[in-house]
């Protein structure tokens, strides 16, 4: 693998495992969890949206029906809507397992995908120099920056991928600091206004001299 290569392939890695690390690896897989319905046309997600509309309906009716007065038909509805919210509760708890089953498997893919990398990057190139440094500048330290098994003078995969990470967590760090009070920033038109200041009445002119 070519040093330039080494270089950018390193930095991105860290660069993307830092941009997840900032948004989570929950927010994602609900993310794609989303996607995932939206895309496929869940049927369990359809089926509990449709049992969900029903018993929106069914209040609806039940508000109109007198228990008093029509108390069979009120009753039959009252029954149908009994079933129909059971039925809601159980497609609720088995798309609630998908769900959970589906956010675990993504989650456990990225960080598989991330570490794995990065491993096996380490691992391939532990000896190679990703670039070399000026012996005269960096004397005290040239055996950490070549650490674990690079040519002395050089930097090694494993402390470039740690500078690099380092990096971009502060980068995203500062992002992080500057731009979240910005976004929760209440944006309120509603300030009340100064009052006009009321002129007091002109006394009516009334007593006859």
């Amino acid at each position: 693998m070519a040093s330039g290569f080494l270089i950018v392939t390193i930095f991105i890695l860290e660069a993307v495992s830092s941009l997840i690390d900032g948004i989570g690896y929950g927010a994602i897989a609900t993310m794609l969890w989303s996607t995932y319905c939206s895309i496929t046309g869940n049927k369990k997600a359809l089926e509990r949206l449709q049992l969900k509309d029903s018993i929106i309906q069914l209040r609806r009716e039940l508000r109109t029906v007198s228990s008093v007065d029509e108390f069979a038909r009120w009753a039959k509805m009252r029954r149908r809507l009994d079933a129909v919210s059971s039925k809601f509760e159980q497609a609720s708890s088995d798309l609630a397992i998908e769900r959970t089953a589906f956010e675990l498997y993504v989650n456990l893919v990225l960080r598989a995908a991330i570490y794995g990398l990065r491993a096996l990057i380490n691992i391939y190139n532990y000896r190679r120099a990703v670039f070399y440094v000026p012996e005269n500048w960096f004397y005290p330290v040239l055996w950490f920056l070549s650490f674990p098994a690079a040519p002395t003078g050089s930097v090694s995969v494993t402390v470039w991928a740690l500078a690099c990470n380092r990096v971009c967590k502060h980068i995203a760090a500062t992002f992080n600091r500057v731009l979240r009070p910005i976004a929760q920033q209440p944006t309120d038109f509603s300030a009340p206004a100064q009052s006009a200041p009321v002129l007091a009445s002109t006394p009516a002119l009334g007593a006859a001299m």
